[in-house]
C-alpha cells in the first residue's frame, strides 16, 4: 500500500481540503510556512532554513542544547521496527523532517512544508476513529494551548494495541513555533493519558540538556541589553560553541535524580482494549 493509499483510507472527508505544497490542507488561509517559529533574528532564519528540511534537521541535531537520551532513542527505533510500510503511522507536529528517516509515516502539522502530508488541527483531525497503528508526538504539545485535546485525538485515532510516543519538555526556556504554553514534570508526562493505556515514562534529555540550554539563555538575555536581534546572535553563536557540553548526559541521565532537573520526558504509551 502506497503512502497516498493509506491517506486516502484514514481520511473522513476531503470535500472542504485544499491542496498546498501538495499537502492536502484542512485549514483556511495561506499555511506557507512563513512565520513558524515566533519572531526575530533567530526565528527568521529558522523559517529561512525550514524550507530545506534535511539541512535544517542536520543543524538542529548538531547544535541544539537538548541531547536526546540514548535510551530513549533506542527504546523509539525498537517500537518502530514493529511496523513497516503496510502499517499507518502517524507523526502529528512533524514539521520539516522525516521521523528517523521513515518516508513512509504519514507527517501531519499545521505549516505545508515539503515534507508534510496533511495540514489539519491536531485538536480536530480530520481522521477515522481506530485508524492509527503507531503515533508519534515529539515537541509539539508545548506549542499547543490546549494540549489535553490533542491528547483525546491520538486515543481516538489509535487502534486499540497501538503505540503512541510523544516527548515532552520538561527544563526548557520559552521556545515560540509559533507559540509556547506548557511544561511537564515526570508525573505530569505519566498523567496526560487516560486510564486505560498502559504508560513508559523515560528521561527524554538529561540535566545538561535542561541547564545548557537555560544558561545559553541567560547569558544571551544578560549581554544583549535588551536588544533582541544582539540576544537572538549571542543565543546563536553559543549553541555552536557550547554545543558539546551536552554530550555530559550521555552520563547524567544514568543518576537516580537527573529527572529533577531533566531537560524533558519520553512518553510511551499503549492504547488499551
Amino acid at each position: 500500500m502506497t503512502k497516498t493509499d493509506k491517506i486516502k483510507k484514514i481520511l473522513t472527508n476531503t470535500e472542504n481540503s485544499t491542496v498546498q505544497n501538495k499537502s492536502i490542507c484542512f485549514l483556511k488561509g495561506d499555511r506557507t510556512p512563513v512565520k513558524t517559529a515566533g519572531k526575530g533574528f533567530k526565528a527568521g532564519l529558522q523559517n529561512r532554513l525550514k524550507k530545506h528540511g534535511r539541512i535544517y534537521k542536520t543543524l538542529v541535531d548538531l547544535f541544539k542544547p537538548v541531547f536526546a537520551n540514548p535510551g530513549y532513542r533506542k527504546k523509539c527505533r525498537k517500537i518502530l521496527k514493529l511496523y513497516d510500510d503496510k502499517n499507518i503511522i502517524i507523526n502529528l507536529g512533524s514539521g520539516p523532517s522525516y521521523y528517523m528517516g521513515r518516508k513512509d509515516i504519514i507527517n501531519i502539522d499545521i505549516f505545508a512544508f515539503d515534507e508534510v502530508d496533511i495540514v489539519a488541527d491536531a485538536a480536530n483531525l480530520p481522521i477515522e476513529n481506530e485508524s492509527a497503528d503507531l503515533l508519534i508526538n515529539c515537541s509539539m504539545l508545548e506549542h499547543a494551548a490546549d494540549p489535553e485535546a490533542i491528547i483525546t485525538e491520538m486515543t481516538r485515532i489509535a487502534k486499540n494495541g497501538a503505540h503512541i510516543i510523544c516527548y515532552l519538555p520538561f527544563t526548557a526556556p520559552f521556545h515560540a513555533a509559533p507559540d509556547d504554553f506548557h511544561r511537564w514534570t515526570s508525573s505530569g508526562a505519566r498523567s496526560i493519558f487516560p486510564d486505560g493505556c498502559e504508560v513508559e515514562v523515560l528521561i527524554g534529555s538529561g540535566p545538561t540538556s535542561g541547564l545548557l540550554w537555560v544558561f545559553q539563555e541567560w547569558l544571551s538575555i544578560l549581554f544583549s541589553f535588551g536588544s533582541r536581534t544582539l540576544h537572538d546572535i549571542l543565543f546563536l553563536g553559543l549553541m555552536v560553541i557550547t554545543s558539546p557540553i551536552k554530550l555530559l548526559d550521555v552520563f547524567m541521565v544514568k543518576l537516580p535524580l537527573a529527572e529533577n532537573i531533566a531537560g524533558g520526558f519520553c512518553v510511551i504509551a499503549k492504547k488499551g482494549p
